[in-house]
């Protein structure tokens, strides 16, 4: 069995709130439990299996209860009938999704936009730590009469089932940490079931990197890479924030993990993503030249992969390798010409190579006006490249004050001896002045 984690996109529903109607034999239920305990206690029956799996049964039940008759996919109308009217509803955001959050007395349940359940969170426990009571006590059955497995295992496969559901309810919701604790449980009964399941570990350690816990996520990717589960490279853009925690890590071991999963995975685009991200990242000191022929094996894989192509003139940026920067880019908006950023970048470059430019021909002497001249025209040749991109960029994004601020400086250049660049200096000048008044 393979579980692959997905994003699940909801959006809003109203319903109109309305009187509480689950029904929890809650007294019931504590009575059976503080029976079954008391049992587990005696001398006498503590020694017998049948005790332990009375407990476990009393304890699942307890577990149950508050979310019986639950399904995911489950129609309003049919929640309704099986557990009333909410006592409230509100719209909620939990983790990328928003939902429409029905309160009842011991759970929460989360619709989506088809008016369906599409998970749900117990508030209020019949009996707290019951999960863990259940577990405990079908095991301890069977470890006194081994007769008793078949009967111990099909409990320990319900709360297999209950921790599954539970962790899959939590990813949705965005308590990351709650679903990696509810698979971790899942992955250990399963192996004691015997039907283990490799996608698990490697699930818990995502749920731990959203979370943010790098080292716990790490536990559990290393065992996903030693059991070769490696999710078409997946698995290497997860260990790499493990390493790298956030630029604060371990940065050889995190390079050493980004060259490992592009040789075996160069197409993947986060692998590829991170690289460019990592060898262009503030303080880095790396050499991007081992990098460069993994990113073009990559892009010879998928050559109109726009993301590539950018990273690899992210790369060439961080490198100051300015002509390569302008081609890689310009393949970048050849793609993309529609693209605000891609538009910026390009005409960005173009003015960073004039810049280098500028301030190499202020360190130089010439020997004649013409030849001074001549230089200059060759510098100003290459501002003038970059004021296509950025008028396109501001095109695109007329609101965004990064190209304004570019075009305003480059046609302030060309504005004494043009009377239309002297034209639109002031405009961008003006607009300038205006977005910052704003």
């Amino acid at each position: 069995m393979k579980r692959i984690l997905m994003m699940v996109a909801a959006a809003l529903l109203v319903a109109a709130p309305a009187a509480n109607a689950q029904k929890v034999n809650a007294e019931g239920l504590k009575a059976k439990v503080a029976k079954a305990d008391a049992d587990a206690a005696n001398a006498k029956k503590n020694v017998k299996s049948a005790t332990w799996l009375t407990r476990g049964q009393a304890y699942m039940a307890a577990v149950d209860a508050p979310e019986a008759n639950l399904y995911i996919g489950m129609p309003l109308n049919m929640l309704e009938a099986a557990m009333g009217k909410a006592i409230s509803n509100q719209e909620v955001k939990k983790g990328y999704s928003t939902f429409v959050e029905l309160a009842y007395p011991y759970v929460n349940v989360y619709l989506d936009a088809s008016n369906t359940v599409a998970s749900w969170q117990v508030t209020k426990h019949v009996v707290e730590g019951a999960a863990a009571a259940a577990v405990e006590s079908f095991q301890k059955a069977k470890a006194l009469d081994v007769k008793a497995t078949p009967k111990a295992n099909e409990g320990l496969t319900n709360m297999k089932d209950h921790y599954l559901q539970t962790a899959d309810n939590m990813y949705k919701l965005g308590e990351y940490k709650l679903a990696g604790e509810g698979y971790a449980v899942a992955a250990k009964l399963l192996e004691e079931l015997g039907t283990p399941d490799q996608s698990l570990a490697f699930n818990i350690g995502y749920c731990y990197v959203l979370d943010g816990d790098f080292d716990s996520a790490l536990i559990y990717l290393e065992k996903a890479k030693a059991d070769n589960y490696e999710a078409d490279g997946t698995l290497y853009y997860l260990l790499f924030h493990c390493y790298f925690k956030n630029n604060t890590g371990d940065m050889v071991k995190s390079k050493d993990t980004l060259l490992e999963g592009v040789s075996k995975y160069p197409q993947n685009n986060n692998l590829i993503e991170s690289m460019t991200m990592f060898y262009s990242r503030e303080g880095s000191t790396e050499d991007p030249e081992e990098v460069f022929g993994l990113i073009k094996a990559a892009i010879d894989a998928d050559p109109n992969n726009a993301d590539l192509w950018a990273g690899l003139g992210n790369v060439y940026l961080k490198s100051e390798r300015w002509d390569d920067a302008i081609e890689t880019y310009a393949k970048v908006v050849e793609l993309q010409p529609e693209s605000y950023i891609n538009q910026l970048r390009l005409g960005y470059v173009y003015c960073l190579k004039a810049d280098a430019a500028q301030n190499e021909l202020s360190k130089q002497t010439f020997t004649s006006y013409e030849e001074s001249t001549k230089a200059q025209d060759a510098v100003d040749a290459i501002y003038g490249a970059s004021l296509p991109s950025l008028e396109k960029a501001h095109e695109l994004a007329p609101t965004e004050v990064t190209p304004v601020e570019l075009l305003k400086s480059v046609y302030y250049r060309f504005s004494y001896d043009d009377a239309d660049m002297k034209a639109k200096f002031d405009h961008f000048n003006n607009l300038y002045k205006e977005m910052n008044q704003q």
